[in-house]
């Protein structure tokens, strides 16, 4: 009898794993429906992207844009890249930015893939200015060894000799526990070493020019993309700038911060924790405090390196903020909970708020790291919150439920240099009270947020009349949030010449149910050679905003919005377009819906995979029963607009007719339903958009001496299909 169940098993088993076996062949079978988009058109993908010629008149060709980034190029010419970039951007956050991990000591074997270290090179360095890899890493140059006796008055007192031409003075170290005072040495010792780096690689900028940049602060960011206001003084430091000594060492210190966390955190503690004890120590770098068990304010007004054990009590003042004197600061927060930063009496967007004042690198290296499942509650004016300037601005927090609060410039964002906030775990929100946050990489910068896993939510105030910023898009209701996931430049083309190219900026949300909220220029959004990226792993999402937002750019750009799995609300207000991947001027435009996620999206103008003035825009949602809903005329769900340019050669500048237009909008799989939603809110269905069907197709005319370049559009909702150029990139699945 029992030797008859194997077969009866597989009696049983067999109709299962042919079905199986057909519909992996089935899949494996189905038809590339971007393959079957371009063949319609008559195109191929090396009609697609963009690669100019200097010759071209009136096109601001790289050559003449500086700080272009050194990825833009590349991927501009191959917009179907984007979506490998933008994924690797996200599994680096997927894979390392766990609490776990942040804490884990480190093996012999593993000693080459530190945590902390390389998420600045992969987040902060390599898509900036490359020279650092990951590879081989020998962390042994990046520690200290600190003296065997006394061990943390010796490194103080190398401290007190780096900042001081005068003798020292007693250190009394007395009140330190003895067993935290050899860490808290190597701690020392590892700063100053990436001190001598960053003071190596600002060797050639002066004092004056440096005081000039921090006068500029008030203006800069607002100031940027319409070139108001030329700072000379960011030209001069650029060019001075040893990038890869500067960054070099703000790596070491990312280094040296989390080898103490581990060290300082594998202690045993004892039963009753740390006893209270605080130290304090003024030297020419800045102060070195270190406090346990305080539940009282701890008021810092000079910090090199500040260290609380287990505190329940506020932290104010420039905590990880740098300074003319002051290359280097480092807040290290060993458990505890409470607010950090401003006093909550204080408007952060008044202007006693402060400027550059918590987690912020201005010529050097801020950085603050929170140990722990604490929450905290974050609060700064401008430039903070992981905000980097010449310089890397960072906030690591490893868990708990937090609040992070900023007027403007900061929560991962940053100009000719980087800004990163990264946080592991909690249900957190994110505040911006004005703009230029999230996510934002201004000229020359890089800067990203990235929260691994928890329900978050990120808004960035919408209302003109709370955060300023009116934008003429929507008749000066709205703000201009530059957030979440924006990289933006400096247009002076229609000021005084001086075109600065965007950098990279984007939000990276691995897991959670999470919304976003926004107002213009927001949530993967690219201008003037900038890159902005808003890649969500997976949950069920909801999307807030109005114009220019959602995977989509103007003027030279590159804009991407990657949703990876879930049920999402893609919802839009107010002027409610040139959104959902929409190109204006030279643009390559994503959204990208993976999974069989079922997701509801309603705009009301030009928005679904719309390119205009010669963009390439791509709406692609992988599976689910979809809805859609457009309200008003004009260009929707994959079409593309009509010039005079794109037929005949300008007579003083041609390159609208040189370049290929293609406007695509695909829904794979499901049952999807198309509206038009009048103006008393009735529904009625659409009339050429829906369920397996074929409609928008503008085919590239046969060729005939003196044609312009193709300008296509296709739009389609096919019952079952691929996306070849994804295939390769399986879908990530959500958490179990």
């Amino acid at each position: 009898m029992h030797r008859l169940r194997p077969i009866l098993l597989l009696l049983i088993l067999l109709p299962l794993l042919v079905a199986g076996g057909a519909c992996a062949e089935e899949d494996a079978a189905a038809p590339d429906a971007f393959a079957a988009a371009l063949r319609t058109m008559g195109l191929t993908e090396a009609d697609l992207g963009y690669r100019p010629q200097a010759h071209w008149p009136r096109y601001p060709h790289p050559r003449t844009v500086p700080y272009v980034m050194p990825f833009f190029e590349d991927l501009l010419a191959h917009p179907l890249d984007t979506y490998a970039f933008t994924r690797s951007l996200g599994n680096a956050v997927e894979d390392l930015l766990t609490p776990e991990l942040l804490r884990a000591a480190p093996t012999d074997t593993a000693r080459g893939v530190e945590t902390l270290h390389k998420l600045g090179i992969m987040l902060a360095t390599e898509r900036r200015i490359g020279g650092f890899r990951v590879f081989g890493l020998d962390t042994s140059g990046l520690r200290s060894e600190p003296a065997a006796e006394r061990p943390l008055e010796q490194a103080l007192r190398a401290a007190w000799a780096a900042g001081s031409a005068d003798a020292a003075p007693e250190i009394d170290v007395s009140a330190v526990p003895a067993s935290l005072q050899r860490p808290l040495a190597a701690l020392v010792l590892d700063l100053l070493d990436a001190r001598t780096w960053i003071e190596r690689g600002l060797r050639r900028v002066p004092p004056g020019v440096r005081a000039a940049v921090r006068a500029a602060l008030p203006r800069l960011a607002e100031s940027t993309p319409d070139g108001e206001t030329y700072f000379p003084a960011l030209d001069d430091a650029a060019r001075a700038i040893d990038e890869h000594s500067l960054h070099g060492g703000c790596l070491k210190a990312l280094q040296a911060v989390q080898d103490a966390r581990r060290a300082l955190g594998a202690l045993e503690t004892p039963e009753s924790g740390w006893p209270p004890f605080a130290f304090r120590l003024a030297t020419g770098l800045g102060d070195v405090v270190f406090d346990a068990g305080s539940r009282d304010v701890l008021r810092v007004e000079d910090p090199f390196l500040v260290v609380r054990f287990d505190a329940r009590g506020a932290t104010e003042g420039p905590l990880g903020a740098t300074a003319p004197h002051r290359l280097v600061s480092v807040g290290l927060l060993m458990g505890g909970e409470g607010p950090i930063g401003t006093p909550a009496a204080i408007d952060v967007q008044a202007e006693e708020a402060g400027r550059a004042v918590l987690a912020s690198g201005v010529f050097g290296c801020g950085l603050v790291y929170a140990a722990g499942d604490g929450a905290h509650q974050w609060r700064t004016g401008r430039w903070g919150l992981g905000a980097g300037l010449f310089g890397l601005g960072a906030l690591v927090d490893e868990g708990g439920d937090d609040t992070y609060s900023l007027a403007a410039v900061g929560q991962g964002a940053a100009f000719f240099g980087a800004g990163l906030l990264l946080d592991a775990a909690g249900d957190d929100r994110y505040d911006l009270r004005e703009g230029d946050g999230q996510g934002f990489g201004g000229p020359g910068g890089v800067g990203v947020l990235a929260d691994r896993s928890g329900n978050d939510r990120y808004v960035a105030e919408p209302d003109a009349k709370k955060a300023g910023r009116a934008d003429y898009h929507s008749e000066g209701r709205i703000a201009v949030s530059n957030a979440q996931g924006v990289g933006s430049g400096r247009r002076g083309d229609i000021s005084d010449g001086h075109v600065w190219a965007g950098g990279l900026g984007a939000l990276l949300d691995v897991d959670g149910d999470d919304v976003y909220e926004a107002g213009n220029f927001s949530q993967g959004l690219g201008y003037w050679y900038g890159t902005g990226i808003l890649w969500d792993g997976g949950g069920n999402d909801r999307y807030r905003s109005v114009y220019f937002t959602r995977g989509s750019g103007a003027h030279f750009a590159i804009g991407a919005l990657v949703d990876e799995s879930g049920d999402d609300q893609h919802e839009l207000w107010d002027t409610a377009g040139a959104a959902l991947a929409f190109g204006w001027d030279v643009v390559n435009a994503f959204l990208i819906d993976r999974g069989s996620g079922n997701d509801t999206y309603e705009a009301q103008r030009i928005s679904f995979g719309v390119a205009q003035v010669r963009s390439q825009a791509f709406f692609i949602d992988e599976g689910g029963d979809d809805t859609y809903v457009v309200r008003g005329g004009g260009h929707f769900l994959g079409d593309v607009d009509d010039r005079d340019a794109y037929r005949v050669p300008g007579r003083t500048s041609d390159f609208p007719w040189r370049l290929a237009q293609v406007g695509v909008f695909l829904d794979l799989g499901g049952q999807d339903h198309y509206h038009v939603r009048a103006a008393d809110d009735a529904l009625t269905p659409h009339t050429l958009a829906r369920d397996n069907a074929v409609w928008q197709v503008r085919a590239r005319e046969p060729a005939k001496p003196g044609a312009g370049a193709p300008n296509c559009s296709y739009a389609a909702d096919v019952e079952r299909g691929i996306v070849g150029w994804l295939a390769s990139h399986p879908a990530r699945a959500p958490p179990k």
